[in-house]
């Protein structure tokens, strides 16, 4: 298999399991963070209260023009940031379990 041609969304079944128990890994070690915690229990906060950006987010679907108040527009805005601290927490914690896969590896093939 040649990783430059790997289509994320038609993965071997092998390779889906594997994707997935990295997934279940990586939400365990978050479960633990303290400032990811604080992340998430403030995006649900801000959904809580401003039902409009579940409408947003969830779906997609605009029908019509909204106006949304300076307030709205400050909880939008704080949602989307904080959604990008969130996403890049989570790539950080994937990509710090990919290390430590690999210096599992490095080390079992050391004993070879």
């Amino acid at each position: 298999m040649d990783i430059r041609n790997l289509d994320i969304y038609n993965l071997p079944k092998w390779f889906s399991d594997i994707i997935e128990e990295v997934d279940i890994l990586c939400e365990e070690a978050l479960r633990n963070s303290v400032s990811y915690s604080k992340i998430t229990e403030e995006r649900y906060r801000i959904l809580d209260k401003h039902g409009f950006i579940s409408r947003l987010t969830d779906d997609g679907v605009v029908d019509e023009p909204m106006e949304l108040t300076a307030g709205e527009t400050k909880a939008l805005s704080r949602f989307f940031a904080l959604e990008y601290d969130k996403a890049r927490a989570e790539s950080i914690q994937m990509y710090l379990l990919g290390c430590g896969h690999v210096f599992k590896l490095l080390r079992t093939l050391e004993e070879i």
